[in-house]
């Protein structure tokens, strides 16, 4: 079954119980059908009557992510980790929020919850043990242009295959160098290629790339974690339209 498939049958579901909690897994699979615009008019309106419905706002913070909105994607999500502290998914979101803007102090106590919560998976100490790094480090050289940095992450997301996560980052860049048409083009090239599908649950948290790293080879390096973590969303999901209807 094809994703168009699984939309129109999630679609009929809600026109059948428009007051059911359908609607989330429903939004999730316009949001993977690159169908952002649609995914958060569903979600804006479902949780007017599901307002406490976490699940949803946690698609609704990736939705956001996706789209661009990274600002109004933080509130959500924070909003959701103060209601559930433990929650593993938007925890990693944030994380990867966080360390692609290089907001290492800001990504600190998030990975300290990760390396409880995940004890078995080596990634959350190392990055742990990064993140303080290079605190210390912006600590002691002051600020830092990370212009060059970003767009060295696009390329790293794009290499990944995590157009939309290269896209997210580009949006902060446009947003904050307005004038800067190399990234108003790079932009549309990206988006001419099609919709913006993420690989898996945003690829989970990457050890931080300083400009002078190679971008050689990063495609196949962590192919088996990412298919572990793939099915590890699609689990999550699963349990999710079980809870909306029968699952398909």
């Amino acid at each position: 079954m094809n994703l168009e498939q699984k939309i129109e049958i999630f679609t009929m579901r809600l026109a059948q119980d428009p007051y059911s909690r359908v609607f989330a897994p429903l939004a999730d699979l316009l949001r993977q059908a690159g169908r952002l615009d649609d995914a958060l008019e569903l979600l804006d309106d479902g949780l007017i009557r599901h307002p406490d419905y976490l699940s949803a706002l946690v698609i609704k913070g990736r939705a956001l992510l996706d789209s661009g909105h990274v600002d109004q994607a933080r509130q959500v999500l924070a909003g959701v980790l103060d209601r559930d502290p433990e929650n593993f998914v938007v925890l990693r979101l944030m994380t990867e929020d966080a360390r692609s803007r290089q907001a290492w102090e800001e990504s600190i106590p998030l990975l300290e919850k990760l390396v409880v919560l995940d004890p078995d998976d080596d990634r959350w100490p190392g990055a742990l043990a990064e993140a303080r790094k290079f605190a210390q480090r912006d600590h002691s050289a002051g600020p830092v242009d990370s212009s060059f940095a970003t767009m060295t992450l696009v390329d790293i997301y794009l290499a990944q295959g995590y157009r939309a996560k290269a896209l997210a980052a580009l949006s902060r860049m446009a947003d904050r160098e307005p004038e800067r048409t190399d990234i108003l083009q790079r932009i549309a090239e990206i988006r001419a290629e099609g919709p913006a599908v993420p690989a898996d649950l945003e690829g989970g948290a990457q050890s931080p790339r300083t400009p002078g790293e190679t971008l050689a080879g990063l495609g196949d390096q962590r192919t088996s974690r990412r298919t572990s973590e793939k099915k590890k969303f699609e689990e999550w999901i699963g349990r999710l339209r079980d809870d909306g209807g029968p699952s398909s």
